[in-house]
């Protein structure tokens, strides 16, 4: 009796759940068609950033701020990227990063550009690189773009006179306790739709990862180590109002109205069941999921 009850409520779960994927499906369909979106995008960066063997076409950006990642999944991340880019003082922050790690300079693959007004970068360290032609160095000196925004504009640069097609950009970039470097880092984020086109741009800190879903339908694929923890994740909308529907989360989206003021999608967190999270939304919304469990567990 108790096996024949126990499957009868698997059966009814299982029933439950898939109605409410069929219902969730038939819900985004109505949501696109409202505000008529055709984007329809997959995301897994877990799955590339933590892999040993990278599939990817893919560049590093190392910015100005101090960073705390494990030693092989930022070693392996930087040594099998096409393209290697330190940003003014994050060069110091590299070569400060290796250091800690008794990892010598000279054996492990330089910066191929370091870009920015170099107005945080010694000027002993900017003439070793030089004077010993390790990299190309270019300087950026318009004071109306962040060195962030200046570096991908010359990522993209390179990308097209050395004919790179580029599937993403990790952007190692920890929040650093000024509110308007975050800020001018979101900025950044969304400009980059627009400087470097198709290509995904990641912001990678030491505990998280931050990205942009701009209006459509994202898939976003979920380790099983977050969702085991309970990791946090975040929906932040960049516009006002932004519409968005969800499923996979613990507390999740159904047309619900986000803006600040309002309602704000902070400190969610996935439920036990999905390996994956869907979000449908009219306008750009900030997604940030914590990765602590995968720096310390592995994928």
């Amino acid at each position: 009796m108790n096996r024949l009850y126990n499957a009868s409520v698997h059966f009814n779960y299982i029933g439950r759940l898939n109605s409410k994927k069929k219902w969730f499906s038939n819900h985004c369909r109505h949501f696109q068609k409202m505000y008529r979106q055709e984007r329809n995008e997959t995301w897994d960066p877990c799955q590339d950033l933590f892999s040993k063997c990278k599939n990817q076409n893919y560049a590093v950006v190392i910015l100005n701020t101090n960073f705390n990642l494990p030693v092989t999944f930022l070693k392996n991340l930087w040594s099998q990227a096409k393209l290697r880019v330190t940003v003014d003082g994050g060069t110091e922050k590299w070569l400060t990063w290796l250091k800690l790690h008794n990892l010598e300079s000279d054996k492990v693959s330089p910066p191929d550009l370091i870009t920015g007004d170099m107005d945080s970068l010694s000027k002993d360290v900017l003439d070793y690189f030089i004077n010993n032609n390790i990299c190309k160095v270019v300087r950026t000196p318009d004071q109306n773009e962040t060195d962030f925004t200046k570096a991908l504009m010359e990522v993209g640069k390179v990308c097209a006179s050395q004919d790179l097609e580029l599937d993403a950009v990790y952007v190692i970039a920890d929040t650093c306790g000024r509110l308007d470097q975050i800020l001018g880092n979101i900025n950044t984020l969304c400009k980059a739709t627009k400087i470097l086109k198709k290509v995904k741009v990641f912001q990678v800190a030491s505990k998280s990862i931050t990205w942009l879903l701009l209006d459509g339908t994202h898939t976003i694929h979920i380790p099983l180590a977050l969702r085991q923890s309970h990791e946090w994740c975040a929906l932040i909308p960049l516009k006002s109002p932004t519409y968005a529907s969800s499923s996979g989360l613990k507390w999740n989206l159904d047309q619900s109205k986000l803006e600040f003021g309002g309602l704000v999608s902070t400190s969610n967190t996935y439920d036990e069941v999905s390996s994956k999270v869907t979000i449908c939304t009219d306008n750009t919304l900030v997604w940030s999921m914590g990765i602590e469990a995968l720096l310390t567990t592995g994928y």
